[in-house]
């Protein structure tokens, strides 16, 4: 399976914990467990879950610092997931380049989303982006 796919499955993962916060890792876990992914996939998957959850409150105030005049309440809940997932990845995985992330990113805003949130989303992960490259 594509490593797009693969962030599909992710995505949709991430999108549960907007509605479903008590007992959501086991949630995830056995998500990933019943999706038509590789061995390889599933492993990985499950890792970015369990990475992402160790660190949703970062992930959460990087998108909120890059903010302007909006508030983490006011995106949508789907806007919201994509962008966790592209800031987990920007932010924690430095195996995939930034410009990959903020790529896959807009794709998935493509598919899921519409025209005006795929052009804020491109816009916050380029912001969050530069500021993990002056941070380091």
């Amino acid at each position: 399976m594509s490593r797009r796919k693969v962030r599909e499955v992710i995505l949709q993962t991430i999108f549960q914990l907007a509605f479903q916060q008590e007992g959501f890792e086991e949630y995830a876990l056995n998500y990933l467990d019943n999706q038509p992914l590789s061995k390889e996939d599933r492993e990985f998957s499950k890792n970015f879950i369990v990475g992402f959850l160790k660190e949703v409150e970062i992930i959460d105030k990087k998108i909120a610092e890059n903010l302007k005049g909006w508030t983490l309440e006011r995106l949508s809940k789907i806007d919201l997931a994509i962008l966790r997932l592209a800031c987990y990845e920007i932010i924690f995985l430095e195996d995939i380049p930034k410009n990959v992330s903020i790529n896959e990113g807009i794709e998935l805003a493509k598919k899921y989303s519409d025209d005006e949130s795929r052009k804020f989303i491109n816009g916050l992960l380029d912001s969050i982006s530069q500021d993990i490259n002056k941070e380091n």
